[in-house]
């Protein structure tokens, strides 16, 4: 899928320029454009919506209608508090605050304003005290990524591909008036650069998304991290323009937090199809098995540094589900069965013979799980049951190798809740402004699914209107 934007004139006098081209950039360059301004949009690669484009593209929100149909009790104040659990105070509860508090608002807004259709159900993933996630028709990130460049065309709005940012420049106030940018982005290292200067005269919002995939950035800021991981990131996910700001002393928090997703398999490389499987059907709908002793050893809807941990501590691990568990789910298995990433058994004699887990324990493992969410309670690891939960007990099994993947870097820049940035000092650098995932304060230790969707909602439409807010700087 190509979606190559890139005009043959920048404009070199804007009055907002956007850094970055997924949920957050494009949610900032809407707002702004609804809001009077004139904006560009700024993306390093030749295809827009980074890594955005590549994820599941679910989003939380609480006290919905559709929760309201399923009888489900939710409120912003229970969202805000199972993340609290969740960061383990590392976050900052302000900027929390503030994307729970518009969460639903974001949701609705991706539905009435950007048409996103999402499936006529609501999802529970870990760390949720409810289900209070919306995932789209079709499961893709795409899905929403589409519609927004829709809508950017529609208001006018001219996305900028190939292009990435060098610094930024300051005037004698100290305050952010422009940036230094390549207009001709390669990955070859050794390609010709062609640097050109923009200007914006009300700011500029940075919008970059994550590091998760920057090695060297990662091991700076964190010796311990574990280096022969794989991530689900795109190979293009890195920090040069957190390093920029850096440069001009903006401030930074939790660089060296970053977070796994659990539910990814090593016999695929980035984010691949598997992680679905064991996302949206193994955590909900199955059980993850020590392949040594045939047994769980973890509650599958606990958060994601919960499990993640579990898993690298016992090693051997697969998830299983059953042939009920995928059709509920309604998630096609084709590509991956194809690819060989999820195996499909007859028997549970089968699977256990495939990975040599011991038949009896894996029996009665089974035996009791089904038990348990027939009694809908989890005696062992007080796994949340669902009432559409079901025992695992109809063939085809179907089951997956779990290898954690670096995933999302809970760390970035510090922010107010208006969206500036601070400075080491703990002032506002007037003219720059950030969303989404290059910002560090609401997820503290561990983020939720579904619920950075969500924050690059609320934060990037929040600082698409506060740019606007302050007088010219030029």
């Amino acid at each position: 899928m190509k979606h190559e934007l890139t005009e043959t004139i920048i404009p070199t006098k804007n009055d907002v320029i956007v850094i970055g081209s997924g949920f957050a950039g494009l949610a900032a360059a809407i707002e702004c454009k609804i809001n009077g301004g004139n904006v560009i949009v700024l993306e390093k690669m030749k295809a827009i919506g980074g890594n955005s484009i590549i994820s599941d593209g679910g989003i939380a929100a609480p006290d919905t209608p559709e929760q309201h149909l399923s009888g489900i009790i939710d409120s912003a104040d229970k969202m805000f508090e199972d993340i609290m659990i969740s960061a383990e105070g590392l976050n900052d509860p302000s900027i929390t605050r503030i994307v729970c508090d518009h969460a639903l608002e974001a949701y609705m807004w991706s539905k009435e304003e950007l048409n996103v259709n999402y499936l006529p159900r609501v999802d529970i993933f870990g760390g949720h005290s409810v289900p209070r996630c919306y995932t789209p028709h079709p499961l893709s990130g795409s899905t929403m990524i589409l519609k927004m460049k829709e809508k950017c065309e529609a208001l006018g709005i001219k996305i900028y591909t190939g292009i990435s940012v060098e610094s930024f420049i300051k005037n004698d106030k100290d305050h952010v008036i422009g940036i230094m940018v390549d207009t001709n982005y390669s990955l070859d290292s050794k390609h010709n650069k062609i640097t050109q200067q923009l200007m914006a005269s009300q700011g500029i919002i940075v919008a970059t998304g994550g590091f998760a995939a920057d090695a060297n950035f990662i091991n700076k800021h964190n010796p311990n991290h574990t280096t022969t991981s794989q991530t689900t990131n795109k190979k293009t996910t890195s920090a040069e323009v957190l390093e920029a700001c850096m440069d001009i002393s903006a401030a930074t928090i939790n660089l060296d937090q970053i977070q796994w997703m659990p539910w990814s398999t090593n016999d695929e490389t980035g984010y691949g199809n598997g992680g679905l499987f064991g996302d949206y059907i193994v955590s909900s709908y199955g059980i993850l098995i020590d392949t040594k002793t045939g047994k769980r050893f973890v509650n599958e809807l606990d958060n994601r540094k919960i499990v993640t941990n579990k898993i690298l501590e016992t090693i051997n691990v697969i998830g299983i589900a059953d042939a009920q568990a995928v059709e509920k789910a309604a998630w096609d298995l084709n590509i991956a069965l194809k690819k060989g990433v999820i195996k499909s058994h007859p028997s549970l004699d089968h699977l256990s013979k495939h990975y040599e887990i011991p038949l009896d324990n894996l029996q009665n493992t089974i035996n009791d799980y089904n038990q348990m969410v027939l009694d809908k309670h989890d005696i062992t690891y007080e796994k949340t049951i669902e009432s559409w939960m079901s025992p695992l007990e109809t063939a085809p099994f179907y089951s997956m190798r779990i290898n954690p993947k670096t995933h999302y870097s809970l760390g970035g820049l510090v922010i107010d809740g208006d969206t500036h940035v601070l400075d080491d000092h703990g002032q506002i650098i007037q003219g720059l402004y950030a969303a989404g995932e290059v910002t560090g304060l609401t997820h503290g230790a561990n983020r939720l699914g579904s619920c950075s969707v969500t924050e690059c909602l609320v934060m990037g439409r929040i600082a698409g209107k506060k740019v606007l807010e302050t007088s010219d700087r030029q």
